[in-house]
């Protein structure tokens, strides 16, 4: 009896460990897909703002693999970046600037 109740206990844990993997793994390809893809409206870099913060969020996660936890945190930063990027795109094309900054000399 001892024996079964310790080999479910082994199964839920490696169950455990893979949908955290599969759930981390899911995320971290969403993010590349969505990274590969060129975004500059303005839904667009939220969206990326919030897969990068569901990024970072997950990367988190209690009992997930270090190299996961690393790529998601990766990912998180690369959307972050292409967020900034395409925001400051979407400023120039619009003719916005920075408080207090003059272009030129």
């Amino acid at each position: 009896m001892t024996g079964d109740i310790d080999q479910l206990k082994q199964q839920y844990e490696r169950l455990q460990e893979l949908a955290s993997l599969l759930s981390a793994t899911v995320l971290r390809n969403a993010a590349v897909q969505i990274i590969q893809e060129n975004y500059t409206g303005t839904n667009n870099i939220n969206h990326l703002m919030t897969l990068a913060e569901q990024c970072f969020t997950c990367a988190g996660l209690p009992g997930l693999k270090p190299s996961i936890a690393a790529g998601l945190q990766a990912a998180g930063h690369e959307l972050m970046a292409r967020a900034v990027e395409a925001d400051t795109n979407r400023q120039r094309s619009e003719g916005e600037e920075w408080p207090n900054v003059r272009r030129g000399g």
